[in-house]
């Protein structure tokens, strides 16, 4: 019985080569192990089985489900950090589908547009290079260098409007289903993606849906050919007894019937398609409820985190105090916009002049705002905003430095407050 387990695990050792089977070889070594423990140690019995025998129970039952791997199920809604950091490696739900309908519709349209240009225009080339070829007296190398570079050039100039719109459908079939997106980590090389993926060739609910949108589509180009056509079959088969010019008028009216009205019925086909990625998408980043605590827990427990709400806090609370404070201000030096400092000084009661709001850009504009609306006096000063905003914390007295140009505020303030009373 050793020699029958040697060769099964010898057996299971040469299909570990494979990478993507080490995951069920350790599995299955496990598994060979432990009934070969417990078949040495006498608790597990084979029995052989007969048509007429009874199932005769062993005195150790294994459960397979033990070997199962554990699946909580995804029932949790995805949370904002899960869709941001998927975001990021650009997995977004979108049909390729969409874009691939427009650009067809954008095409299309645009032919039926500049469809006489087009047509004239490659008339012109043909007969340019054609004549130009049998008159030509010499064929050298340097000629047909020559010839080639100008039948490229006029080529890409007969192609530029066509190949310019299907560039900007396909931009706007990608941006109206996931926005402007740059994921440069979507770029990033992954082995993964060239590990073989037997999921996608099992059928499942994406594959089948896959094969009946196929489908559909070709029974949707299948249908409108032969309707269209159906309706101009006699007009086509007279296409013998026609000029050249209206048979190519009936052929290309033909076609573009053909194509613009299957352009729209792929167009409402990947609207559908949009709408069953984007409910996989979903299924595909729902979580566990093990993970939905886990990063819950990661999200409230981090430190940093808690920390800078905790600031943000005192820092709206320590706002809210200083705008509260500002109508007792009795001037507001500016930068004009970028710094506001204000300062109350009352003669029996402060040494010097106290700085009771400041605040830089938004928080600067409230300030300036408020003072506005209670009348105080706002007074443009950049070099002493400034310093006074990195100097002095609130409810501290200016420095000395600052006395003597404070004190011409201060008086020219006082000189207007009076003449206004005396005007009153």
């Amino acid at each position: 019985m050793g020699s029958f387990w040697k060769k099964i695990t010898g057996f299971f050792s040469k299909l570990a080569l494979l990478e993507f089977l080490h995951p069920l070889y350790i599995r299955m070594l496990e598994f060979l192990q432990t009934l070969q423990v417990l078949r040495s140690n006498n608790m597990l019995e084979f029995q052989p089985v007969t048509a007429h025998s009874q199932p005769i129970p062993a005195p150790f039952r294994i459960d397979l489900q033990l070997f199962a791997a554990e699946d909580e199920g995804r029932t949790q809604p995805a949370s904002e950090r899960r869709r941001r950091e998927e975001r990021e490696k650009g997995n977004v739900p979108k049909s390729p589908e969409v874009a691939s309908a427009i650009v067809l519709l954008a095409g299309i349209v645009l032919m039926y547009l500049m469809g006489e240009y087009f047509f004239m225009r490659s008339y012109y080339l043909l007969r340019k290079y054609f004549f130009g070829i049998r008159s030509a007296n010499v064929i050298s190398s340097e000629a047909i260098s020559e010839l080639l570079n100008n039948a490229l050039v006029d080529i890409t100039q007969l192609l530029l409007p066509l190949m310019g719109i299907t560039v900007v459908a396909a931009i706007v079939g990608n941006v109206v289903q996931t926005g402007f997106l740059f994921a440069p980590r979507a770029l990033a090389f992954n082995f993964g993606r060239i590990r073989p993926n037997f999921k996608k060739v099992l059928p499942n609910r994406q594959t089948l849906f896959g094969l009946a949108k196929s489908l559909v589509k070709v029974a949707v180009i299948a249908w409108v050919s032969y309707f269209v056509i159906e309706k101009d079959f006699f007009r086509i088969l007279m296409l013998g007894n026609m000029g050249l010019e209206e048979s190519v008028a009936l052929i290309t009216f033909t076609a573009f019937k053909i194509f613009i009205v299957v352009g729209i019925l792929l167009l409402a086909i990947s609207v559908g398609d949009y709408f069953f990625q984007r409910y996989e998408y979903e299924e595909a980043l729902k979580m566990t409820p093990s993970e939905s605590k886990r990063e819950m827990k990661e999200q409230d427990g981090d430190p940093s985190l808690q920390a800078r709400r905790r600031q943000m806090a005192r820092d709206q609370i320590k706002k809210s105090k200083m705008l509260a404070e500002v109508p007792k201000a009795d001037v507001v030096i500016t930068n004009p916009t970028h710094f506001a400092v204000a300062l109350e000084y009352k003669p029996n009661k402060h040494r010097a002049p106290i700085v009771i709001a400041k605040g830089v850009d938004d928080f600067a504009l409230r300030i300036i705002r408020v003072a506005k609306a209670n009348d105080i006096a706002t007074v443009e000063d950049r070099p002493m905003a400034r310093t006074l905003y990195d100097e002095v914390e609130i409810g501290q007295e200016v420095p000395a430095k600052f006395y003597t140009a404070l004190s011409v505020i201060f008086t020219k303030l006082e000189s207007f407050r009076r003449a206004f009373r005396n005007a009153s």
